[in-house]
């Protein structure tokens, strides 16, 4: 089952001539978990992209995860920080990683995700998110399979790297 899905019905953030613009959408599709016997190593992950993130993705993820730190939101505030102004957060980078993870592999319980921020994400930046299979070990009943993840600005510059190991069924 797939169907569209918005974030707001309007964004304002200057890009049209009026102030606003629609927002724009992503689709949702549901699956079902992946069977161990359907991967294969060195397999590509179906890829997406994430963005241009506005400033309207980073405080309703600060609102989500009550992470209200000022260098999220506050310009002042952010241009005087090291940070230099407004960056989304690391963890909403690495959600995307996990997004994606979850997408190939279906609902299946990850056993251990991890991941690494490179570089920050500042309104305006589009990440390419993309991943592949790295690993496989039959198991009884199933196995293991481990993914490598990546988010990429629209610069080239590698903003997060992840791992994803999960237990699949047969």
């Amino acid at each position: 089952m797939q169907k569209e899905y918005y974030y707001d019905t309007w964004t304002e953030d200057g890009t049209a001539p009026i102030g606003y613009r629609r927002a724009g959408g992503f689709s949702v599709v549901r699956t079902v978990p992946r069977r161990f016997s359907e991967v294969e190593p060195g397999a590509v992950l179906p890829g997406f992209e994430r963005g241009p993130v506005t400033r309207t993705h980073i405080v309703k993820y600060a609102g989500a995860s009550w992470d209200f730190n000022p260098i999220h939101h506050d310009e002042p505030f952010a241009k005087s920080a090291r940070s230099g102004g407004i960056i989304a957060h690391g963890m909403m980078v690495l959600a995307y990683l996990g997004s994606l993870a979850t997408a190939y592999l279906g609902t299946a319980a990850f056993d251990k995700f991890s991941g690494r921020l490179l570089d920050i994400t500042r309104p305006g930046d589009t990440l390419r998110i993309e991943g592949r299979v790295e690993q496989v070990t039959p198991r009884a009943q199933g196995g293991e399979v481990v993914l490598s993840l990546t988010a990429t600005k629209q610069t080239g510059e590698v903003v997060a790297t992840g791992s994803v190991t999960a237990t699949l069924a047969g």
